[in-house]
C-alpha cells in the first residue's frame, strides 16, 4: 500500500508541474501511458500485498504450529525420560525378584538336602527301635534267669539247711552248697546290673528317636512353608502350573496346610475352570479353616453356586 500511494503521489506531482499551455498530444499520450503503467503498477502491489498477507497468516499460523509442535516434543522428551526411568525401576524389581527366586530355589536345595538327612536319621533311629526291641529281649531273659536264680537259691538255701541238721555227716555236701549258694549270689548281683544297665539304655532310646521325630516334623513344617511362599510368588507371576506343584509339595509336607488347599481351588476355578477339582480342594479348605477366615464365605458361595448348577446335594 505504501508503494501504490508513492506512485500516485508521482503522478500529481507531474501533473501539477507541467503547465497547461505546454501539454500536447504527445504529451498527454506519454502521460496516460505513465498513468496506465503506473495504475498496473498499483494493481501489481495490490495482488502481491495480497499474497504478501495471505503469507503472513500463513506463516503466523505455522509460526503457533511450530510452537505448539516443540512443545509437544518436549512433552514427548518428558514422556520418554519417564519411560526410561520407570524401565530402569522395573528392570531394578525384576533384578530384586530374580535374586529372591535364585535365593529361594537355593533354600529349598538345602531344605531337601536337610530333609533327606533326617530321613537318613529317622531311618537310624528304626534301626534302633530293633536294638530297642533285643535289649527288651535281653532284659526278659535276664528276668527270667533272674528269677531261676532266686528259686535255685531257695532250693540250695533249702538244702544247706537240711546240710547243717546233719553236719558231721554231710560237711562234704555242705561245702558244696556255699559254693553254689555263692556263685549263685555273685550271678544274681551280676544279672541285677545287667538289669539295670539294660533299663538305662531303654530309658536314653526312646529320648533320642523323639527328639529325631521332632526335628523331622520342624523340617517339615519348614520345607512345606518354603514350597508356600513359592507357590505364592509363582501365582503372583501368573506361572500358574508352576504354582500348582508348589502348593501341591506343600500340602503333601503339611496335609493341614489350610491356605495351600484354598489357593489350589482358587487356581483351578479362576484360571482353569476345573470346577471338580476347585470344589475338591476348596472342601479340604473348610475342613482346616479357622473360624472366622475371610475366605470362607466366598468359597461356601462358589461350591454352591455349582453344586446346584450341576444338581448335586448342597453344602451346608
Amino acid at each position: 500500500m505504501k508503494w501504490i500511494r508513492l506512485v500516485l503521489a508521482c503522478c500529481c506531482a507531474l501533473i501539477r508541474v507541467l503547465p497547461a499551455g505546454a501539454q500536447t498530444p504527445e504529451d498527454y499520450e506519454k502521460m496516460k501511458a505513465a498513468y496506465e503503467a503506473a495504475a498496473q503498477d498499483r494493481d501489481n502491489l495490490r495482488a502481491q500485498a495480497q499474497i504478501l498477507l495471505q503469507y503472513k497468516g500463513d506463516i503466523a499460523a505455522m509460526q503457533k504450529q511450530r510452537e505448539q509442535m516443540n512443545a509437544e516434543r518436549a512433552a514427548w522428551e518428558q514422556e520418554k525420560q519417564d519411560l526410561l526411568r520407570k524401565a530402569s525401576l522395573f528392570q531394578e524389581k525384576i533384578d530384586s525378584l530374580q535374586a529372591a527366586v535364585k535365593d529361594a530355589e537355593k533354600r529349598a536345595f538345602d531344605l531337601e538336602q536337610e530333609r533327606d538327612q533326617a530321613k537318613q536319621k529317622i531311618t537310624a533311629a528304626k534301626g534302633d527301635v530293633l536294638v530297642i526291641g533285643n535289649l527288651q529281649q535281653k532284659i526278659k531273659d535276664q528276668q527270667q534267669r533272674l528269677r531261676r536264680a532266686e528259686r535255685d537259691s531257695g532250693v540250695l538255701k533249702k538244702k544247706m539247711d537240711r546240710a547243717l541238721e546233719n553236719l558231721a555227716k554231710q560237711k562234704i555236701v555242705e561245702q558244696t552248697v556255699r559254693e553254689q549258694l555263692k556263685e549263685s549270689n555273685e550271678k544274681y548281683q551280676t544279672a541285677l546290673e545287667d538289669n539295670k544297665a539294660l533299663l538305662r539304655k531303654l530309658d536314653e532310646q526312646p529320648k533320642q528317636y523323639a527328639e529325631l521325630a521332632r526335628e523331622h516334623k520342624i523340617l517339615l513344617q519348614r520345607t512345606g512353608t518354603m514350597h508356600y511362599n513359592l507357590g505364592v510368588f509363582y501365582t503372583k507371576n501368573k506361572e500358574f502350573p508352576r504354582a500348582i506343584t508348589e502348593f501341591e509339595k506343600a500340602v503333601e509336607l503339611n496335609d493341614a496346610d489350610a491356605q495351600s488347599f484354598f489357593n489350589l481351588g482358587y487356581i483351578y476355578a479362576e484360571y482353569y475352570e476345573n470346577r471338580p477339582k476347585a470344589i475338591e480342594n476348596f472342601q479340604k479348605y473348610l475342613a482346616l479353616a479357622k473360624k472366622g477366615d475371610k475366605d470362607i464365605d466366598w468359597v461356601k458361595r462358589y461350591i454352591l453356586t455349582w453344586q446346584t448348577w450341576e444338581g448335586k446335594r448342597s453344602v451346608k
